[in-house]
């Protein structure tokens, strides 16, 4: 089994340590280890002795707990419109106040890119995948690990075929397409079907003018495919057909079918597509914020190109070629359209945070050596903390709180960057143990009197892996609340200064979570 052991000098954040601090800077821990170890039972507790709410472990059977995915709880949902597949979060009273387990025997995953291709089986001891999906080459069960191929329900011999097929027709090898969605392939089939298109407004809305859209299976390919797929050609043919209408309600062009692949561009701007616009049967909707969705009823409508000078101009601005895009001016900030965001903050927030991240580098020289491959930030901003980050050896969430004063997240995208909304007094919807390290910047003053400290921090905890890290900073007051409530958790933390002394409010809270496992007697302390 492995532990991480953490070993280090806190400075005290107060005038009279002030002189002692100059001479001991605590912005610079050298002997703060984060590298895994063998044995070792964990380290001292900074607050033993004094009275802390310990959490106990939750059941073996809750060791992936997804508390707005319950599968119970869906199947008493409506059925139209899919509800009972959307997420549902339990109420108060239904909540799990207790630790998620992991499994036993459960290890650290691979580094990247080894982790691409293999899982050890302690960590998902579920064969059952390996026999639905063994035609399509999903994934393998060879002794103690998953092995995955690459393959796919289209691509049952590998992935690579595929992307290299796809980049005949979509730039994909120079950084032209940075930002991909993956919707899986029943889309097509419910896009087609429910309401006239509402699936595909909605890849729409998402679909930046000039993106691409790529279906890949049925209906595709349906006159050589139907027996196989045992379906009628009345049927496949009329699905096709239905999405073809729909395609063209949008104003995609389609730009290739071949074999089992078709693919359509969204055009650049409304001037290229002047039939929708007067097309008396499109729904075009009321609402001018597409970004306004969180927890919004999904409308049969289709939302407005932003307005642009030209013909030629690409709606929303033109976006650089990936890397340039990281940290170039996005045009949702150079075209004023955040308010409070000017191009000067903007790259003052850039500064910040290269600062910020210089700091927890010197913190945990780990950060950027393999160790930590899922990131999440979870209140994100602009983005930059990842902008700080970026490296072909990590990525990261970026979580952009519903709550939040400004709404960034159409920023965090055009940067090149992936990211998400999200109301932190829910469940966030991800497996427990996807991350490896979690940033957390002002989320306990953002949620102060909105929802529990506590709640937060479980659901931290659920879905971090067992030796990840978290980075917390916040007001002083607040950590030292957040500090103490921790050791509960079985999360090792040390409070460190802020970059520029201990005179400064703000703190660091850098935190590593134990190993332990369900089934197991540790478990049970």
């Amino acid at each position: 089994m492995t532990r991480f052991k953490l070993s280090s000098l806190v400075c005290v954040a107060s005038s009279i340590a002030l002189e002692i601090t100059k001479q001991t800077d605590c912005t610079v821990l050298s002997n703060l280890n984060f590298e895994t170890h063998h044995g070792g039972a964990g380290v001292s507790d900074d607050l033993r002795g004094s009275t802390v709410e310990t959490f106990k472990p939750c059941d073996d059977q809750y060791v992936d707990h997804t508390p707005c995915q319950d599968k119970k709880r869906a199947m008493k949902l409506p059925r139209n419109d899919m509800i009972y597949r959307e997420r549902h979060c339990p109420p108060e009273e239904k909540k799990l106040h207790c630790l998620i387990p992991a499994p036993k025997g459960y290890v650290t995953p691979y580094p990247w890119p080894k982790s691409r291709d293999y899982v050890p089986y302690v960590n998902v001891p579920y064969k059952s995948l390996t026999v639905e999906k063994a035609i399509q080459n999903w994934v393998q069960y060879e002794g103690h690990v998953f092995r995955f191929p690459g393959g796919g329900t289209q691509f049952p011999q590998g992935a690579e075929a595929y992307i290299d097929q796809l980049s005949t027709v979509i730039p994909i090898a120079n950084g032209t397409v940075r930002t991909a969605l993956d919707t899986g392939c029943g889309v097509a089939s419910l896009g087609a079907y429910l309401l006239n298109g509402m699936y595909m407004m909605e890849v729409d809305r998402v679909l930046r003018p000039g993106g691409y859209w790529v279906l890949s299976g049925p209906p595709i390919n349906w006159r050589n495919n139907y027996q196989a797929w045992q379906r009628t050609k009345e049927d496949l043919e009329n699905e096709q057909r239905k999405i073809e209408e729909i395609a063209e309600l949008l104003c995609w062009e389609k730009i290739s079918e071949k074999g089992e692949i078709a693919i359509w561009r969204k055009r650049i701007n409304a001037d290229a597509c002047p039939a929708r616009q007067d097309e008396q049967s499109v729904n075009i909707c009321g609402s001018n914020n597409a970004d306004d969705v969180w927890y919004k009823k999904m409308e049969v409508c289709i939302n407005r190109f932003p307005e642009v000078n030209s013909p030629d101009e690409i709606s929303g601005g033109k976006l650089k070629p990936f890397p340039d895009r990281l940290n170039d001016i996005p045009p949702r900030i150079a075209s004023s359209s955040v308010p409070g965001i000017s191009t000067v903050s903007y790259e003052e927030d850039n500064k910040l945070w290269r600062k910020h991240v210089t700091a927890y580098k010197k913190i945990n020289k780990y950060l950027d050596n393999g160790r930590y491959r899922n990131i999440m930030d979870m209140n994100a901003g602009l983005g930059s903390f990842a902008a700080a980050l970026e490296s072909s050896k990590l990525w990261v969430m970026n979580v952009v709180p519903t709550i939040a004063e400004k709404s960034t997240l159409g920023v965090i995208y055009e940067r090149g960057l992936i990211g998400i909304y999200h109301d932190w007094c829910e469940a966030f919807s991800t497996y427990p143990r996807t991350y490896d390290l979690v940033h957390a910047n002002g989320v306990f003053t953002l949620y102060k009197d909105k929802c529990k400290m506590e709640d937060i921090l479980l659901e931290m905890d659920r879905i971090l892996r067992p030796e990840g890290s978290v980075i917390i900073r916040d007001n002083v007051d607040v950590l030292m609340k957040v500090k103490r409530m921790v050791n509960g958790l079985r999360w090792n933390s040390k409070l460190i200064d802020h970059e520029d002394g201990p005179l400064v409010p703000e703190k660091i809270l850098v935190v590593v979570k134990q190993y332990w496992v369900g089934g197991s007697q540790e478990s049970a302390i």
